[in-house]
């Protein structure tokens, strides 16, 4: 290989290797905001009987849920967390649902 192609080589690396790095970037903000601008007027908690977690209505992990429990009975979350920790059930680690705003 002549110097020529071990520079479009180099070249095109670092670029692919900047895209990763961008992507990576993106990939972990979306994360960490997933559950950052929830409404504080949800107040539905949504559980699971096998695994014992209660989550947020928007939570990834309580989409997949077969058999949900529903806590809407009381007037805040709050309560309905109570209600829920009150029915032996734990909060969830990805939502965190007793973090009340």
């Amino acid at each position: 290989m002549d110097k020529k192609a071990f520079t479009k080589l180099g070249i095109a690396l670092v670029i692919i290797v900047a895209l990763l790095a961008g992507a990576y970037k993106l990939y972990t903000d979306s994360l960490a905001n997933d559950f950052n601008d929830i409404s504080t007027v949800e107040i539905e908690r949504v559980a699971e009987p096998y695994t014992g977690e209660y989550h947020r209505p928007d939570c990834p992990k309580a989409k997949r849920i077969l058999k949900p429990v529903y806590f809407n009975e009381g007037k805040t979350a709050a309560e309905n967390n109570k209600q829920a920790k009150a029915e032996g059930y734990v909060p969830c680690k990805r939502c965190h649902p007793e973090d009340v705003k």
